[in-house]
């Protein structure tokens, strides 16, 4: 419900606080006074564009604020939740229009894009008038008037809601697909790979290993002879060292006799002897193990060729392949996880299509079943305001109930149809209602439908043209009826309409050091019957007119 508008430095508007009520709100005042740049008001404070020549003359800027009240608006929330803003029970939409650049858009103190006020506003305040686009010409705000009638908004929501899942889980699906091919083709170059690097077995170190011991068999015989020669010359031969020990020895000894200072000597040189004798066993057991194995030697190079071709292929070294094979395999179980994440998507995916469709039938069958009965309601409701012989019909095309005919709205589009006088074709309301009965129109359907969303705010602009006397007074009674289930703010010049206001709010101008300024006043009871009296006798207010005025309001509380 909107609490209350300010607006400052909007055309003749000062700076101006305007109270709102509960129930029926009049605004009236005379020609000029300002009534229609307070509807503009409000429509600037819910997004629509902004002219900088509303800005008042001589001034920098131009603000307008709206406060609501939005307790029990709970169906709200997840719209704004949705847009990013978090949700409150009081809402202040403000904007801010200088005579020069671009305005700017507050909700709730936070700067919002214009867009983001357009998309918002509709559920809190409906504008209808002649210079409006109200929000029931359009196909989806038509289901919404049907699912308020038939009391479906929250089978409604809840059909959107599962469809924004599908939405998700579809954008969701789509991207693991993309990565489940990808991880196809790049699966098969993995296997390969993984495959040849374990079959490899490859070990750090094995490489020099390998290298040493193919160097060993490649000169075998070499090694052998070698080894051969040094026993040779240790001790088998008729010079070898061992020999020279021996006769060393024996010498020392000699010496050793006669001298037994030269006995350390001696012992040395046994000591030679025998580290001789002990090497002369290993030269010969070391020679008696080395092969000539020409097969391990093939294998051994094959292996060598293997390894170094490995080497070559991935561009790295052994220690760095064993690491690049733990890193595909891990590269592998990545993969498919990415293919199972795509297999989990799709069949969510397609559970939740199903469950979607289900709530779209179910949604969809009720529509129909009541729109039919909405129809009745509202002709019912226009005989009221003077289209007794008006026309209208809800019209519903439901598509086929499969996942790929989703919508937001479930499986259906709707049209609300008019036709204001008996014999002419039913055609869309957008095409054949005036600005007059359009508000009339929008009145009957509200006050048909009227079980639906309290705390809506509607804005009633020229619903009076055409009309006056007896007509005007059912129009301001179904205005009233509608106040009891919706806040209605309704512009009038009538006073058969005034009279039915549980708030009435005059716009007045006042002039003063060359400039204009205009106010806006709650009027009390005895107010209301002068300004009633000026609406019925003009400038010059009678006794007569007074007793009329008097007149009118008595009727429209009793009635």
């Amino acid at each position: 419900m909107l609490i209350e508008l300010s607006v400052r430095n909007l055309a003749i508007f000062e700076d101006v606080r305007v109270p709102f009520a509960a129930g029926l709100n009049v605004v009236t005042g005379e020609t000029g006074a300002g009534k229609s740049i307070l509807v503009e008001a409000i429509r600037l404070a819910l997004g629509e564009k902004a002219d900088p020549v509303a800005v008042r003359s001589g001034e920098a800027e131009a603000e307008v604020s709206a406060l609501f009240d939005l307790s029990g608006r709970e169906d709200l929330r997840e719209a704004w939740e949705e847009a990013g803003f978090p949700w409150e029970e009081e809402l202040v939409l403000r904007r801010v229009i200088p005579s020069a650049g671009r305005s700017r858009a507050y909700f709730n103190g936070r700067m919002a894009a214009q867009s983001a006020l357009v998309e918002l506003s509709p559920p809190l305040v409906e504008m209808v008038g002649q210079h409006s686009i109200p929000f029931l010409l359009s196909r989806a705000a038509a289901l919404a008037v049907i699912d308020e009638f038939s009391g479906s908004v929250a089978q409604a929501q809840e059909a959107r809601r599962r469809f924004r899942r599908v939405c998700a889980l579809r954008r969701q699906a789509e991207e693991a697909a993309a990565r489940g091919a990808g991880a196809r083709g790049r699966i098969e170059t993995l296997d390969f790979q993984v495959a040849e690097l374990s079959k490899a077995s490859l070990a750090p170190g094995e490489e020099e290993e390998l290298a040493v011991a193919h160097a060993v068999l490649r000169n075998a015989s070499k090694v052998q002879a070698a080894l051969r020669d040094a026993e040779s010359a240790l001790s088998s031969s008729e010079h070898s060292a061992a020999a020279s020990l021996s006769f060393a020895a024996a010498r020392t000894r000699e010496a050793a006799a006669v001298d037994p200072r030269l006995g350390d000597l001696f012992e040395r040189i046994r000591s030679l002897q025998n580290e001789a004798q002990d090497l002369s066993r290993d030269l010969i057991s070391r020679a008696g193990k080395v092969t000539v194995e020409a097969d391990r030697r093939d294998q051994i190079e094959e292996r060598l060729t293997e390894i170094r071709r490995l080497k070559r292929k991935y561009g790295k070294e052994v220690p760095d392949l064993i690491a690049h094979l733990a890193e595909l395999k891990a590269e592998r179980a990545g993969l498919d996880s990415a293919l199972e994440e795509e297999r989990r998507l799709r069949e969510a995916l397609e559970a939740e299509e199903e469950a979607c469709v289900r709530a779209a039938v179910a949604l969809s069958g009720r529509r129909g079943s009541e729109a039919k009965k909405m129809a009745a309601a509202v002709e019912k409701e226009l005989s009221l305001v003077a289209l007794g012989g008006a026309k209208f019909r809800a019209e519903i095309s439901s598509r086929e109930p499969a996942p790929a005919s989703l919508a937001a709205s479930g499986l259906d589009e709707a049209e609300l149809l008019f036709c204001a006088n008996p014999g002419q074709e039913l055609r869309p309301l957008s095409q054949t209602a005036s600005g007059g009965e359009l508000s009339r129109v929008m009145l009957a359907l509200r006050n048909a439908s009227s079980r639906g969303k309290g705390g809506r705010t509607m804005v009633f602009d020229e619903i009076d043209t055409g009309i006056g006397g007896r007509v005007a007074e059912r129009v301001g009674a179904r205005l009233k009826e509608l106040g009891r289930a919706a806040q209605v703010i309704c512009v009038t010049h009538l006073p058969q309409v005034a009279a039915f206001a549980d708030s009435h709010l005059l716009v007045c101008k006042a002039a003063g050091k060359g400039t204009v300024t205009t106010c806006v006043k709650p009027l009390a009871k005895q107010d209301r019957i002068m300004e009633l009296a000026r609406m019925i006798s003009g400038a010059e207010v009678t006794g007569e007119a007074r007793a009329h005025a008097r007149d009118l309001i008595e009727r429209a509380a009793g009635g």
